[in-house]
């Protein structure tokens, strides 16, 4: 008995330990990142903060303040762990969905975003990125950055500095048939992102000292005093010109890792999820998140609090699914048992007296 007992422990702390190593990146060398799946335990850090109650008053409050993107974003994370919500938030989801309803909600909202470069919901967001990916939204933003720079006021560095580095990436791409689009996609998630006001202060930080390094501002500076930055067309040029020196070395992986972000969720999910980005390792990790879980990633990001598919993988949770399947076995064992006990005592009642 003492020999069973101490068989089975061994075999539950084992995992645990080496769970433990993996948690804290000592098994690097040895178990690749993705050698473990992590839907098991994403699955078990749901269900111990939601369910699907929970989850129909997030999306009847979501579309009372009409924040159709979060009540959908909630419902298929409803989807992905299988709980059913409450039929009346059912309801409203697909009376929201109608065609009508859809262009009501983006009606505006794309041209404001194109023109201003700022938005606030979906369509805001797709059409500020609309503008930004071509030449529009790069020249607009030197000419509102680049005066206040001129004359020696606060500005920018950020945004700036990704506008001059997007008319940089402009010409690589044309150069190169659409080589450099992903820096191109990058350059504008990350303005938008910086309007919405959805990047971290320290994020920030670390893309501006890659972005002091990228473009030499003094130099910029000088250029900018001698251009008329009214005419568009005469920024664009000189910027162009500007841009031949430019290095996009270092800005280059920073952009493409937000370009990967934006496929795995889409842009106006890509700009959301960076309140939840603090470094350029974040953003590696979130992007490996969105491949994973696509659209779901921010709601699964606040609901959990964790942001890369290692934190999934703990310990605890490990655990807690070794729990559960020893519930089943427990539940499983007492249904033999209690069958077994049924079929005595019908045998008994039906003995002869």
């Amino acid at each position: 008995m003492r020999f069973l007992f101490s068989l089975v422990l061994f075999l539950l702390a084992v995992p645990v330990l080496l769970m433990l190593a993996y948690e804290r990146g000592l098994l690097d060398d040895y178990v690749p990142e993705d050698a473990i799946d992590p839907e098991p335990f994403i699955q078990a850090e749901l269900s111990s903060v939601t369910d699907g109650p929970d989850l129909s008053r997030r999306i009847d409050r979501a579309l009372d303040e009409k924040l159709y993107d979060d009540a959908v974003m909630y419902a298929e994370i409803a989807d992905y762990m299988n709980v059913e919500l409450e039929a009346p938030t059912r309801a409203r989801l697909l009376d929201e969905d109608a065609p009508a309803r859809r262009a009501a909600r983006g009606a505006g909202s794309f041209l404001e975003g194109f023109v201003t470069g700022h938005g606030s919901d979906t369509a805001g967001f797709m059409g500020a990125i609309a503008s930004d990916l071509t030449v529009v939204g790069d020249v607009r933003d030197i000419g509102a950055e680049g005066s206040k720079l001129a004359r020696g006021e606060d500005y920018s560095k950020l945004i700036l500095g990704l506008s001059v580095v997007g008319l940089a990436a402009t010409t690589a791409t044309i150069a190169t048939g659409g080589g450099g689009l992903p820096v191109k996609v990058g350059v504008s998630l990350l303005k938008v992102a910086e309007k919405a006001g959805t990047i971290t202060a320290r994020f920030a930080r670390d893309v501006s000292n890659v972005l002091q390094e990228a473009v030499n501002f003094e130099k910029l500076r000088g250029l900018l005093r001698t251009t008329d930055l009214a005419d568009s067309a005469a920024t664009r040029r000189a910027i162009l010109e500007y841009a031949d020196g430019v290095s996009l070395a270092r800005v280059t992986p920073i952009l493409t890792d937000m370009a990967a972000l934006e496929r795995a969720v889409g842009p106006a999910e890509a700009v959301r999820l960076m309140r939840h980005v603090d470094s350029t390792g974040d953003l590696a990790r979130v992007g490996r998140m969105g491949e994973k879980l696509g659209t779901k990633t921010r709601g699964v990001v606040e609901l959990t609090g964790k942001t890369s598919l290692r934190a999934f993988k703990t310990a605890w949770n490990l655990i807690l699914l070794a729990l559960q399947w020893v519930w089943a076995i427990v539940a499983g064992l007492g249904a033999l048992l209690l069958g077994s006990l049924s079929r005595r005592a019908m045998r008994r009642r039906k003995r002869p007296a």
